[in-house]
């Protein structure tokens, strides 16, 4: 099995949008950018990992579709085996991904190592970019289709928002001097 489709983490996604209808590459690489913009899916990787998930037998061809004088595409459609995977990778991430971030964790365990007037701004910079994601999913959501299609923009919206809240309630305590501060040279 090729390791591009076992580790790329736009498998999971770009089976999801396969059980929905079958797609050829380049609508793949469209529908993951309208749905995930912050992914920014190129479609030169979209195509590869499809090649990938064909030699892996996910996926198969279904036929060519052409439109007009665009070049003809191959539309390409879950197998029997590539059904099992997606459904055994939704199980298994459900029950075993890590929800937050490791890096921004490890880094707020030494945010007392910023000057005092640093942080905040530097944590505003942080809530700015939530701000920007938040903003993103919520032009992405498609009040079209069935609330469960989205349901995992609807999750990531809600701790983004819960993080932004988080984050601006922080950066109020560190203003108001009601946390306190470590001595310069310590964390």
């Amino acid at each position: 099995m090729p390791l591009t489709a076992v580790d790329n983490p736009l498998t999971l996604r770009l089976l999801g949008l396969l059980v929905e209808r079958p797609m050829h590459p380049y609508a793949l690489a469209v529908a993951l950018n309208e749905r995930y913009p912050f992914l920014n899916a190129k479609s030169g990787s979209v195509y590869t990992l499809v090649r990938s998930l064909e030699a892996a037998g996910w996926v198969a061809q279904t036929g060519v579709e052409q439109h007009g004088n665009r070049p003809a595409r191959t539309v390409y459609a879950l197998t029997g085996q590539g059904w099992d995977i997606f459904r055994e990778r939704v199980r298994r991430q459900i029950r075993e991904a890590k929800v937050t971030t490791s890096a921004f964790v490890d880094a707020l365990a030494y945010l007392g190592a910023l000057d005092r007037a640093e942080a905040p701004h530097v944590l505003r910079e942080r809530q700015d970019s939530l701000e920007k994601r938040i903003a993103e999913l919520d032009r992405a959501s498609d009040p079209g289709l069935p609330e469960i299609t989205m349901i995992e923009v609807d999750f990531v919206l809600h701790q983004l928002r819960a993080e932004a809240d988080w984050i601006r309630a922080l950066i109020a305590r560190i203003d108001g001097g009601e946390l306190a501060w470590p001595a310069e040279g310590q964390a």
